[in-house]
């Protein structure tokens, strides 16, 4: 086998180089970052192998590329850590889905003061007029839009609660209420622009899903405009 891959890649003791660099490669492309590590844990094992069977074997690399992996070891622990964090708490599999950009070490911090939160029929979360003080995510069942004294829309799970007038930072502009039993997981407003301003990744995910979700909405009520 190593003879036949020897033709392609020259030398045997090159093979080593080659897939370390290649798996170096692909590991650019990879927008998960758990698998981005290990690619690259991978890559560097490969290229001490490569370095060590050189003729005069390139300790310098050697010493290097064992520092990049015990780097990326010690980080990819913290991201499993974080992983077994939002999977621990309810929730936090839809917290992962909603806010796609973040990964788990980011979203452990949301975590810590999220909140998961159970509402009676026709309990309001917000008043039109009135400071939003949370984000909501709707868990389970649904919420009505209320403007002017009509239901304007209904948002099931998944949906954003709140986020017009956090993204505005402005008061509310309707009332939202359960429309039967309800499960939200709240974040408190402060604390998200708090976590935001610690951690640019953390707003930049935070506002990207939020506008998201806002275009969605916008689409949904342009549908509705159009048949009525």
């Amino acid at each position: 086998m190593l003879d036949i891959l020897s033709l392609f890649f020259g030398n045997r003791i090159d093979i080593p180089g080659h897939i370390g660099f290649l798996l170096m490669a692909v590991s650019l492309f990879l927008t998960n970052i758990l698998w981005l590590r290990v690619f690259l844990i991978l890559s560097f094992a490969f290229l001490i192998v490569y370095f060590a069977l050189t003729p005069t074997p390139l300790y310098t690399g050697i010493a290097w590329m064992s520092l990049f992996i015990a780097i990326n070891l010690y980080r990819l622990k913290a991201l499993l850590a974080a992983r077994r964090i939002v999977d621990a708490v309810p929730g936090g599999a839809l917290l992962r889905d909603s806010l796609a950009d973040l990964d788990d070490e980011e979203l452990s911090r949301l975590v810590e003061f999220g909140e998961l939160v159970d509402l009676d029929d026709g309990s309001v979360l917000i008043n039109t007029g009135e400071a939003v003080r949370a984000i909501y995510l709707v868990a389970a069942g649904k919420a009505q839009v209320e403007l002017g004294g009509r239901i304007a829309a209904r948002l099931g799970r998944g949906a954003f609660i709140g986020e017009v007038a956090f993204l505005a930072d402005a008061p509310s502009t309707a009332t939202i209420r359960a429309a039967g039993p309800l499960q939200v997981i709240a974040l408190d407003t402060e604390q998200l622009r708090l976590a935001g301003q610690a951690d640019p990744r953390i707003s930049a995910g935070i506002y990207h899903a939020m506008g998201r979700a806002l275009a969605k909405k916008l689409l949904a009520a342009g549908r509705q405009k159009t048949r009525a």
